[in-house]
């Protein structure tokens, strides 16, 4: 679908179409409980894999095809050796829980099932960004956790319809995870390769902000009033240094914001 401003996808319009994208292949492992199942049918209707291998086809195309498989133990994590994204069924579950214990419909006017969905997107869309990493032996200068969250948000800022407040409640899901943790952080966490919850939370926000600021006058709200204007004018900048990058690595033209 075309607008005026940048090409936008979307979920359901894709569920009536057949896979397009050759390289992308989904496989479901036999779900061994009843929340499994739950699992595995929200994520077959609501059509996000459809929306990947779509994305993927436009816009990030692979050498070699990429699996996603859902069940298991193991993930959310991209498994380089296989080119294979490992989703557990309870990755979805523990998301939506999160958010239905947040009270996430009553604050946001969105209901908790759609939080849990944007939060799927975004978690496919990072690990792809992993794969295609991987795929084409990109140099990545800095954390690649980090790289390949902002290439999740550049396309859903960019290519996706309702991808700006996706990405939010993505963002809202790291913000949950950070206060379940306790006050300090262990010594694997300081060492480790993501970024801290809270980090990826501001992070998150401040590529919806910069891409879209009059959309989103009050996202940053949370940041104290004497930093907040400087940090607005950084987020800005932030956002188009972050697109321009990745568009120039992927070979995508500049999208007017």
């Amino acid at each position: 679908m075309l607008t005026t401003s940048k090409t936008v996808l979307t979920a359901t319009a894709l569920l009536i179409s057949s896979w397009v994208s050759a390289n992308v292949k989904v496989d479901f492992e036999t779900p061994v409980s009843t929340s499994d199942m739950q699992a595995k049918l929200a994520i077959e209707q609501n059509g996000l894999n459809e929306l990947v291998a779509e994305l993927s086809r436009q816009y990030f195309p692979f050498n070699n095809t990429l699996t996603i498989q859902y069940g298991g133990e193991d993930g959310p994590l991209y498994d380089p050796e296989q080119h294979k994204i490992h989703i557990p069924y309870n990755f979805y579950i523990d998301s939506l829980n999160y958010f239905l214990s947040n009270d996430y419909e009553k604050k946001y006017s969105k209901p908790a099932q759609q939080g849990a969905m944007d939060t799927l997107l975004h978690t496919l869309l990072h690990e792809a960004g992993h794969a295609y990493v991987a795929d084409y032996a990109l140099p990545i200068l800095g954390k690649e956790e980090d790289a390949v969250d902002n290439f999740a948000a550049v396309i859903m800022l960019n290519y996706v319809e309702g991808g700006a407040d996706a990405a939010i409640s993505a963002a809202d899901m790291f913000s949950f995870e950070s206060e379940d943790r306790p006050e300090y952080y262990n010594f694997f966490e300081y060492i480790g390769e993501h970024s801290f919850d809270l980090q990826r939370y501001f992070s998150t926000l401040c590529l919806v902000y910069g891409s879209e600021p009059d959309n989103y006058p009050s996202l940053l709200d949370e940041i104290e009033a004497e930093y907040r204007e400087e940090q607005k004018q950084k987020c800005e900048l932030t956002f188009e240094q972050i697109d321009t990058n990745w568009k120039q690595v992927l070979g995508l033209k500049q999208v007017d914001h």
